[in-house]
């Protein structure tokens, strides 16, 4: 029997790609939702490397775990066994896990919660911390990084937009987004009416690569579901509300389930939300309506405060239901 693999609909446009980062785009536990596709990509023979934007603080990294310095407080990699328990440490653990579950010494490295000029600082220290790159991944676990801004239900899009932005300014041949988890968010209230309305928009610029789905037999799902798995079960470590989600849909779970916590947000578990959908980054920052304000800024806070009052004082196209 041929082992199940992940039909990457990206393929031709990494072919001639050796030395491939791929970066979660939103936070959080993004790089965990581009694993299936490090997996691919590794069997491919080709070199490929994690990074995570990331609300882990340096300084606490530096105790829990062996680090590598690459831009003072914006970019450093972490490795090896984590020191201490802790509640929220996810790239840290998945570092571990590497070490543990599979015997590698990979190192995840760590782009700082901040603003556009400061994030593209670190993108470009990192990039030449590896050696060059010749394609960068971002991942965003979930759909929001596709949104424009005037959405009512536009979710978390400031951090995804920050990690466009870098990307934008990187002399990379090959800038890609992958989104995967279609209507798992339901915390951010994401509005998946102007979410397909909005891939339909990045469609008819070409910006539109395909998609393809994980499924249970999959060797790399396997590798993403026993990786989230072993973070999840460290002694009260905090969980991923779209993970958590993605995973019993590709196991063909349907309707309403919780994997750990019965007091979430309600969200329709489906096969949608094993979808991976793939566009080109530059032209999903061309369609964002907030980049232009935010590509001075160098401190999140900042960002944020531009972000809340752009949305503030703008129309907002009005949430609509999906009609099926």
């Amino acid at each position: 029997m041929t082992v199940p693999t992940l039909n990457l609909p990206i393929l031709h446009l990494l072919e001639k790609s050796e030395r491939i980062l791929i970066a979660g785009a939103g936070g959080g536990f993004d790089v965990f939702a581009g694993l299936p596709i490090y997996y691919t990509l590794r069997a491919m023979g080709k070199t490929v490397h994690l990074a995570n934007y990331s609300f882990t603080e340096f300084g606490l990294a530096k105790v829990l775990s062996d680090t590598e310095p690459v831009l003072d407080t914006l970019a450093m990699g972490v490795r090896g066994k984590v020191r201490h328990n802790i509640q929220y440490y996810p790239e840290g653990f998945l570092s571990q896990w590497f070490l543990e579950k599979q015997g590698e010494d990979v190192p995840v490295w760590l782009l700082a919660r901040s603003g556009a000029q400061a994030l593209t600082a670190a993108y470009k220290a990192l990039i030449a911390h590896l050696g060059g790159i010749d394609a960068l991944l971002l991942v965003d676990g979930g759909v929001d990084s596709i949104m424009r801004g005037d959405e009512d239900g536009a979710g978390t899009l400031l951090e995804d937009t920050l990690s466009l932005i870098a990307a934008e300014a990187l002399e990379v041949p090959v800038k890609l987004l992958a989104c995967i988890g279609f209507g798992t968010e339901a915390e951010e209230n994401v509005c998946h009416y102007h979410a397909l309305e909005n891939m339909a928009a990045l469609a008819r610029r070409s910006g539109f690569y395909g998609a393809c789905a994980l499924t249970r037999e999959m060797p790399a799902f396997q590798f993403y579901q026993d990786a989230c798995m072993y973070v999840w079960e460290q002694p009260n470590h905090h969980k991923s509300h779209i993970s958590t989600r993605i995973i019993p849909a590709v196991n063909g779970v349907f309707g309403q389930f919780d994997l750990y916590d019965s007091s979430r947000a309600f969200a329709l578990i489906s096969m949608l939300m094993s979808l991976y959908w793939f566009f080109d980054a530059s032209i999903v920052v061309q369609n964002n309506l907030l980049v232009d304000d935010l590509r001075g800024t160098y401190a999140f806070e900042d960002a944020f405060r531009i972000c809340a009052q752009r949305r503030l004082s703008s129309p907002l196209r009005k949430r609509r239901a999906l009609p099926y």
